[in-house]
């Protein structure tokens, strides 16, 4: 009784044993993400790695009776793992796992998410380009108006004045480094002219 309390212990073995439960833990993890389409790519990499370490502590003599039962249990268990993993793999092959539905269901509701955040991304562009029109009208009929006022043509397209007016705002947005541009309708020299005037608020 007195020599089996006193058996021989190899700490460095048991942090190999810990590291082998830790991989295998690891390992059920990842591919479990992978059949249930949450990680697109097969861990075949961390698979083969616990193959290997499991073949390297099989080289190890052991000569704890505990240690020896405690690598056996777990040898055991790396390779119902193994079978485990095999198994699904044949199933996702043949098209019958039971989690490719949900795999097939994610896509569709990825795919649906990103058509959803397109589509608004979308209105919110064609509503801001409303909102800009309607504000690039106000200021070419005010300037039409005034023109017309001071004897000049307006012979002008609404679409040539607004396409010009846009040029100026990313420039003047560039250059001061504001949020917005408002235009003012100015007369100098006789001629009236559009004034782009940044705002800083």
């Amino acid at each position: 009784m007195a020599l089996a309390r006193r058996e021989k212990v190899d700490r460095g073995l048991n942090v190999r044993l810990d590291e082998l439960e830790r991989r295998m833990r690891l390992l059920k993890i990842n591919y479990d993400k992978y059949f249930m389409g949450i990680e697109l790519i097969e861990p075949m990499k961390e698979r083969d790695e616990l193959k290997r370490f499991v073949r390297e502590l099989t080289q190890v003599f052991i000569q704890s009776t505990a240690q020896k039962y405690r690598f056996r249990t777990l040898k055991a268990r790396s390779v119902s793992l193994d079978q485990y993993i095999q198994r699904n793999m044949v199933q996702m092959e043949r098209g019958t796992h039971p989690k490719l539905k949900f795999r097939a269901n994610l896509a569709e509701r990825r795919q649906g998410e990103m058509a959803a955040r397109l589509a608004e991304r979308q209105e919110a562009r064609a509503d801001q380009r409303n909102r800009e029109d309607a504000a690039f009208r106000k200021v070419f009929d005010s300037y039409m108006n005034a023109r017309e006022s001071a004897g000049m043509s307006s012979d002008m397209s609404f679409e040539s004045v607004r396409d010009r007016l846009r040029t100026q705002v990313r420039e003047v947005k560039s250059r001061y480094q504001c949020k917005s541009v408002i235009f003012r309708v100015v007369s100098e020299d006789g001629k009236v002219k559009l004034k782009a005037v940044p705002k800083k608020e």
